[in-house]
């Protein structure tokens, strides 16, 4: 089409304050963990992986998946409960 497709990158990275990329970087701490749980992260040759890297969000992919955080939070509440009996 003839537009240079990092000039169109900077373009909107110049429209996204930066309060929308924190909040885009952890909503990704959620997503990439989950996605290497279910084996997406190298499906398909790696594309996933690859796009993750690119985007900087693939050191996340070995932070604790939403199952473990549910797991630890219901330890944390048969502990209360336990000191509260």
């Amino acid at each position: 089409m003839g537009i240079d497709p990092d000039a169109v990158g900077r373009a909107l990275d110049a429209h996204n304050p930066p309060e929308q990329q924190q909040f885009q970087t952890m909503l990704f701490s959620k997503i990439v963990p989950e996605c290497k749980k279910l084996g997406l992260l190298d499906a398909s040759g790696g594309w996933l992986r690859e796009r993750f890297t690119e985007t900087g969000v693939i050191q996340f992919e070995d932070w604790v998946d939403t199952g473990e955080e549910y797991a630890l939070l219901d330890e944390v509440s048969r502990d209360r409960d336990a000191q509260s009996a």
